[in-house]
């Protein structure tokens, strides 16, 4: 579903509110849910390199979605979009991560 929204031409997303930055919190929101939602898949038994590998891959995708960005119509590359897209794995990673570490039912 993130691909479908991120992906979309221009022309065919719904109008966004005139709220400053409303699209990098945009990014920044959907790659947080994002890479929550994947970490909550079982875990393997060395948590460490579970969270590496999960934040790695956040991180490429980030990048390679706002790559892909730039090849579609009405939509552009932009460094502001993956730093909210990074920031946002990032950040959900580290939530996760806290949530796991006090046995959170989020989790």
């Amino acid at each position: 579903m993130l691909l479908f929204l991120m992906l979309r031409p221009g022309d065919k997303l719904p109008k966004a509110p005139n709220i400053p930055h409303i699209d990098k919190i945009a990014h920044f929101g959907l790659f947080f849910v994002l890479i929550f939602l994947w970490l909550r898949i079982p875990k393997k038994k060395n948590i460490k390199i579970f969270f590496t590998i999960y934040l790695v891959f956040g991180v490429l995708f980030a990048i390679l979605v706002e790559y892909l960005q730039g090849m579609v119509p009405m939509r552009s590359f932009d460094y502001m979009d993956i730093t909210a897209n990074i920031l946002g794995v990032t950040v959900g990673v580290i939530c996760f991560y806290i949530l796991y570490k006090y046995q959170s039912r989020l989790v």
